[in-house]
């Protein structure tokens, strides 16, 4: 399982805070760290300054952010969908693809279109494939979803042989539907896990807890190590 850090999505950090978090998240072992949206400041300095060893700086946004996405020049870029139709997903992937980006879509509300539309939501999915993503990252943006919930779905959809990723906005939960779509298939966690400033966006267990799911707790070796890692990092300064 590899994790796809957005702490530096948050836009009240300064672009120092931010290059310095992103460091640690590189010493941390994450595999992407996610700079936010296109800015041209922050990613003017982090192609001056910023050598990362281990993870890829990737620039997120919306289709309608692709000029900026481009210009922002870092090897990975995120497309985030949310209610646009299949033509614009499938158009903003081969550009950037074109340009020799790594594509990861971050399909928003995937799991609610589900419920409403599964072979819709799947389709979505097949054409970010088609296209060029190499990652469709499952978003439970409502976070209405219990954690089997979420692993049957994720399973199902990994039926495509599409490589998945999973993110979400519940805070109750997050740790739990984390392991359930990992196991289900999602290779592919997205999280906050940088300690900035002394707080955290979100406060992600080590391990799946009986209170969430009914079962014995799960040791989540990979989860663990970031977890422990907010006394290490201690805040930016």
């Amino acid at each position: 399982m590899m994790l796809y850090d957005i702490s530096l999505r948050r836009t009240s950090l300064s672009i120092s805070d931010r290059l310095v978090a992103a460091r640690r998240l590189d010493a941390l072992g994450v595999a992407f760290v996610d700079g936010g949206r296109p800015a041209r400041s922050f990613y003017h300095r982090a192609a001056i300054e910023l050598r990362l060893r281990v993870a890829t700086l990737i620039a997120s946004g919306g289709a309608e952010d692709l000029d900026a996405l481009m210009a922002a020049e870092t090897p990975a870029v995120a497309i985030v969908v949310q209610g646009h139709g299949i033509s614009v997903v499938r158009e903003a992937v081969r550009q950037l693809v074109r340009a020799e980006r790594r594509v990861i879509v971050e399909a928003r509300d995937f799991f609610d279109g589900w419920l409403i539309d599964p072979e819709h939501a799947l389709e979505v999915v097949l054409t970010a494939a088609e296209a060029g993503a190499e990652t469709v990252l499952l978003h439970d943006t409502a976070g209405k979803l219990w954690p089997d919930q979420i692993g049957e779905i994720v399973e199902s959809v990994a039926e495509t042989g599409v490589p998945l990723g999973f993110g979400c906005h519940d805070d109750g939960g997050t740790a739990a539907k984390q392991l359930f779509a990992a196991d289900a298939g999602a290779g592919l966690v997205q999280g906050s896990y940088a300690v900035v400033r002394g707080g955290l966006d979100r406060t992600d267990s080590p391990s799946v807890h009986s209170a969430e799911t009914g079962i014995a707790p799960v040791p989540c070796p990979r989860l663990e190590q970031t977890v422990s890692a907010q006394k290490a990092i201690g805040g930016v300064r």
